[in-house]
């Protein structure tokens, strides 16, 4: 799980498997797999990140790409590791 902090300050954890889809609108928001809404104070990016970040800690590898050039141009597209 991944600590999120809602747009009050409040803190709470989100299972990242359960991540459908993350959005900018100007605030950022996660959409959960069973169809709950999350309006969070974190960017989309770090959202990503935070997930890649507890990936790695289990299995070693990223769930997305980071690099400069996906996360500027906002396409951040599956990697597999090899």
């Amino acid at each position: 799980m991944i600590e999120i902090t809602k747009l009050n300050g409040q803190s709470f954890l989100v299972n990242e498997n359960l991540i459908e889809t993350v959005e900018s609108n100007p605030d950022t928001v996660i959409i959960m797999a069973n169809g709950r809404k999350f309006v969070v104070q974190e960017s989309i990016n770090e959202v990503l990140r935070k997930c890649n970040e507890r990936l790695a800690a289990l299995n070693g590898s990223e769930l997305v790409s980071m690099s400069d050039m996906a996360v500027k141009s906002k396409i951040n597209a599956a990697v597999p590791k090899i």
